[in-house]
């Protein structure tokens, strides 16, 4: 069977919705900063607590698009720097996942910074992290780091890439991938392209080996996060496949580590109660996904709310000043319509809301 050519069958839609939605994006942001503006000054801010999602971290704009690595939202060092001097300035308090457990102020306005799958080049943060006294947390795919593999969208890119296909060709193949398990894809991805592409081809695309990992854990401003063993999108799973997906990723990085993970990012944001029980089950005590939007607090960590936080998402090709204040407006067009989008994917009926 062509796993990749039924991928990209079933892509072609999703692919094609995929562009609208980032179409439609663009179209909303101008309109959300309006809105932020207005409803900042008339409302304010209430308590609550954003979390915000990164992955790689760059240098530079040409160091994003240099086609060694999947840019995904082409975050530089400097954006980081500026996202975290936005929210001080504006008194908001950065907290860790033990804080959160630990209960935060009912009356504070917090921030969690995040980072997905455990790329080496994440290392960039920690100078931003110690000039401001931040802490963050890194979400880990524990195989990818015990394998030494490149993580299997990057290989999709570049391979494409070579090959001179086209931005929305690369993207219908990435969706049509994430319906498939991580097993699946990679075997795909050696069969087109031999068995050396899962290796990676520098230190930009790889992620941190054991060595590396254990010592950037010593650090006080870095907590661990449990990104599953194998970055698997955990409803392509059966149960039992997914409660294994995240407890063996927990008990691999307390071993690399020695640090036990409190939280959990499901692999592109995709979870169910089922997916949520099995997390808490392996002692996870907070889960967040992709889905735009404030967290209330205080947060009760024992219920349902704290294992499916929402989580922000910034993108390099806007001003990251004005992603920021739009975050921070309790109304949002965005918000409302990722919300809907979400609800359209997972079959059920669609409401217009404010966080």
């Amino acid at each position: 069977m062509n796993v990749q050519r039924d991928a990209s069958c079933v892509a072609d839609g999703s692919g094609r919705l995929e562009r609208c939605y980032a179409g439609l994006r663009s179209s909303i942001r101008g309109l959300d900063q309006m809105l932020a503006s207005v409803c900042l000054g008339a409302v304010g801010e209430p308590r609550s607590l954003l979390i915000f999602l990164f992955h790689s971290l760059f240098r530079d704009g040409d160091e994003a698009r240099a086609g060694v690595v999947d840019p995904q939202q082409s975050i530089t060092v400097d954006m980081l720097r500026r996202f975290v001097s936005h929210f001080l300035e504006h008194s908001y308090r950065f907290v860790s996942p033990a804080d959160i457990v630990k209960g935060l102020d009912s009356g504070g306005r917090n921030v969690l910074i995040t980072f997905d799958d455990g790329y080496y080049n994440n290392l960039r943060a920690l100078p931003v992290l110690e000039e401001f006294g931040v802490p963050a947390v890194f979400f880990v795919s524990s195989d990818h780091i015990e394998k030494g593999k490149a993580f299997w969208w990057d290989v999709v890119f570049r391979e494409f890439r070579k090959r001179h296909r086209t931005d929305p060709e690369i993207r219908d193949a990435i969706a049509g991938y994430k319906r498939l398990t991580t097993a699946a894809v990679e075997s795909d991805l050696r069969l087109q392209f031999g068995d050396a592409a899962l290796s990676p081809v520098a230190d930009l695309d790889r992620p941190f080996r054991v060595a590396e990992l254990e010592e950037f854990a010593k650090h006080p401003l870095v907590f661990m996060g449990n990104h599953t063993k194998d970055h698997a999108i955990l409803t392509n799973y059966s149960d039992a496949e997914a409660r294994k997906q995240i407890s063996d990723g927990q008990k691999d990085i307390f071993e690399m580590t020695g640090r036990m993970p409190e939280m959990i990012a499901y692999p592109n944001g995709k979870a169910s109660p089922a997916i949520q029980a099995a997390a808490w089950d392996a002692g996870l005590r907070l889960g967040v996904g992709v889905c735009p939007g404030k967290n209330r607090v205080p947060l009760q960590v024992d219920t349902g709310r704290a294992m499916e936080m929402k989580r922000f998402t910034l993108w390099g090709d806007a001003e990251i000043e004005m992603q920021c204040r739009i975050s921070r407006s309790s109304l949002s067009l965005y918000r409302s319509f990722r919300d809907i989008r979400t609800r359209i994917d997972a079959g059920l009926p669609s409401v217009m809301r404010s966080d």
